[in-house]
């Protein structure tokens, strides 16, 4: 089953992110990607891998990429060239503070898109938000994401969007689902002004009595 990763690396040091940390990560993702001509190379085409840092808090960075499965991804992991690369990367992470992300089902940034959108990677910023959705919950919060996409696609244009459940579990939180909802967008400012969009009003009131809560942050892509 396919996966597409979305994890969260906080630097272990206030502020921004160190210019090491940035250039391990992304040997960190080149890694991974020549583990994948070598042992997967049908995912070369369309690797969704990026790197990302958030705007609201310059101190976490964002990688992005895409698995035939979750085991896949760990089966690169545990290979020598990327244990390197996380002992190396390390010192400059809050270990305790790594959120991975994997959700399942789908790649969420192919490489091209239908004609007249584009694809999330390419947008300036990329949004992610997550709403949290008890166990109980989760077939009626499907319903009612699919009779809201519509006002998701039409406000998100030209870009894609794309959304799925997270595999992982949050420590102490196994009844709680979490549902990811990524895509591309002009700017932070834009992405903020769809409260005050037509449709936003259905949106939020199909969705969030089904949401324990519902945040948003915004990324900007440095590799």
């Amino acid at each position: 089953m396919p996966v597409t990763e979305v994890s969260l690396f906080p630097s272990s040091t206030p502020g921004d992110i160190p210019q090491a940390f940035r250039d391990l990560a992304v040997a960190g993702i080149d890694v991974q990607g020549k583990w994948c001509v070598t042992n997967a190379p049908w995912l070369t085409r369309d690797r969704g891998a990026a790197l990302f840092q958030q705007l609201e808090d310059p101190n976490i960075l964002l990688i992005t990429a895409h698995w035939d499965s979750i085991d896949q991804h760990h089966a690169c992991i545990a290979s020598p060239a990327n244990q390197k690369a996380l002992a190396d990367l390390a010192p400059y992470m809050d270990m305790a503070a790594i959120k991975p992300g994997h959700i399942d089902g789908l790649y969420m940034f192919p490489t091209s898109e239908d004609e007249g959108l584009s694809p999330a990677l390419e947008a300036p910023v990329l949004y992610v938000t997550i709403c949290s959705v008890s166990k109980d919950k989760k077939p009626q919060f499907e319903e009612a994401i699919g009779k809201v996409k519509a006002v998701l696609d039409a406000f998100t244009m030209p870009y894609r969007h794309r959304g799925g459940w997270r595999i992982e579990r949050d420590q102490g939180k196994e009844s709680i689902e979490q549902y990811y909802l990524v895509g591309g967008s002009g700017s932070a400012e834009k992405s903020k002004e769809f409260i005050k969009s037509d449709g936003y009003d259905e949106y939020h009131q199909a969705l969030f009595p089904l949401a324990l809560d519902a945040e948003t942050k915004h990324y900007k892509r440095i590799a």
